[in-house]
């Protein structure tokens, strides 16, 4: 009984070390890359089509409604994005390659930002992001991709491709 229960004790104390001594290997990981540039989507929106009503002041002090309406190329819709892009790391001298910034479909294809999105403002979708070169801080507002209606209710990734800043954004799946 005695030598029993002395392997007992032994077998629970080299247990017992076996589970301390585990927990304290060292583990490998992999450091998380630091992104010069950080993306993030706080909205989007899928537009058929933009439309307005903005209040004209005539020469003569009356007021008339003008209707505005902004269509996408036949085939296509909006994709209107709101973001935040800021810059993570001051050190660096990369700056924020629009180019680089695409949205891609389910099955691969790639959509750039509209040369100009100035009209978003005119239906509301203030402030709109500025397409010239981003160098430094954080910077927000909305931008425009158009994009063809056939894939607009699948998968739709923002990626964005420069030095340093890999990153993929799901808008839907």
């Amino acid at each position: 009984m005695r030598k029993t229960n002395l392997t007992l004790v032994a077998f629970l104390l080299f247990f017992c070390l076996t589970v301390i001594l585990s927990g304290c290997q060292t583990h490998k990981t992999t450091p998380t890359p630091t992104l010069v540039w950080q993306i993030e989507v706080s909205k989007f929106e899928i537009m058929n089509n933009l439309s307005a009503i903005e209040s004209v002041t005539q020469y003569n002090g009356s007021k008339i409604d003008v209707a505005h309406t902004q269509s996408p190329d036949a085939g296509n819709v909006y994709l209107i994005i709101k973001v935040i892009i800021h810059k993570e790391d001051n050190q660096s001298t990369a700056s924020f390659d629009w180019q680089q910034l695409v949205v891609n479909d389910g099955s691969g294809n790639s959509y750039h930002r509209l040369a100009n999105d100035t009209f978003l403002e005119q239906y509301q979708y203030t402030p709109r992001i500025t397409g010239l070169e981003l160098r430094f801080g954080e910077n927000s507002g909305w931008m425009c991709y158009e994009i063809p209606v056939s894939v607009a209710t699948g998968k739709l990734t923002l990626v964005y491709t420069a030095e340093e800043s890999q990153q993929e954004i799901t808008l839907q799946k």
